[in-house]
């Protein structure tokens, strides 16, 4: 099965920096209030923004091969969290899709969306984490 890579390296103090081994990079930080210098966002709003990325690509993905024109599509994802707790309790998308395309059209497409988009199903689905850690004393 192919494997999509990922990767992070600590740069200084909570700023890292994340990339897909494609060439492609990110700064990943923490806000200055968390004890960071706010350069980037954090793994949390990364995962988040990559949720709603995946709707919009996908959506388009979908419309294109459907022959609609998809218009102006912007999706905004809210999380609930707790200051104290490390986990989010819950996830709302929000979808604002404004085409010439009839609503039905639309509609259907975005249920192919939710149907296809891979970063949803991390959200949706538990998905077994394998951890490997190797500790070195340098």
């Amino acid at each position: 099965m192919p494997k999509i890579k990922a990767e992070a390296k600590l740069v200084e103090n909570v700023r890292s920096i994340a990339s897909n081994t494609r060439a492609h990079s990110v700064v990943c930080d923490l806000p200055a209030a968390a004890g960071g210098s706010d350069s980037g966002p954090t793994a949390l709003e990364l995962a988040l923004m990559a949720l709603a990325d995946c709707g919009v690509t996908i959506f388009a993905d979908v419309c294109k091969k459907s022959n609609i024109s998809p218009g102006k599509v912007e999706v905004a994802v809210e999380a609930d969290k707790s200051p104290d707790s490390p986990l989010i309790t819950g996830v709302t998308m929000k979808v604002a899709v404004s085409a010439k395309a009839r609503k039905e059209l639309l509609e259907g497409a975005w249920r192919r969306t939710e149907a296809n988009c891979p970063v949803l199903f991390i959200f949706k689905e538990p998905i077994p984490v394998k951890i490997e850690f190797e500790a070195k004393q340098e």
